[in-house]
């Protein structure tokens, strides 16, 4: 990588930091609302206009348990759910190669894996999305080497059990 491009990396770092940092109080406000409503059956599909999940979240060390919020069953609604789906399954991995990997082998993981692409894939219509701006953004966080860490990781839970 050259100099030139870290520096615009290391830009558009700083802004999804800013616009974590402007959306967190109202993800937290969300969180209590989502996490008091009962949680959709697993297995399912789309339904009455709702999109609901496929998979039950594990709870991961440092991390806690994971809960998945109601998403609408729209196009970009399932592609929040699917992204949701795919964290929930890199999530234990993220932990262990916080404390091990270097910011090199992490964007390689990022990079490289086919759990992390079919994330990145799913989060690419999210990113122009306003109802799904906090998963696209909290994503955007914890899939950077220079911002991977656990309260990122937090801000991807929370935004994945507030379905926003």
């Amino acid at each position: 990588m050259t100099k030139g491009a870290g520096k615009l990396r290391a830009g558009v770092s700083r802004g999804r930091v800013v616009c974590a940092a402007i959306g967190l109080a109202a993800v937290a406000a969300g969180c209590a609302t989502a996490s008091a409503a009962a949680a959709p059956a697993s297995g399912q599909s789309e339904s009455a206009g709702v999109a609901t999940p496929t998979v039950t979240p594990t709870a991961v060390p440092a991390l806690g348990k994971m809960t998945l919020g109601t998403f609408p069953g729209t196009e970009d609604g399932t592609e929040a759910l699917a992204l949701c789906e795919q964290w929930a399954g890199l999530r234990a991995d993220y932990v262990t190669s916080l404390r091990h990997d270097t910011p090199f082998q992490l964007e390689q993981w990022f990079s490289s894996d086919t759990s992390w692409l079919t994330a990145f894939a799913a989060n690419r219509p999210l990113k122009t999305d306003p109802n799904f701006m906090y998963i696209s953004t909290a994503f955007g966080l914890v899939s950077t080497a220079a911002e991977a860490s656990i309260s990122n990781a937090r801000l991807l839970d929370q935004a994945c059990a507030a379905a926003d």
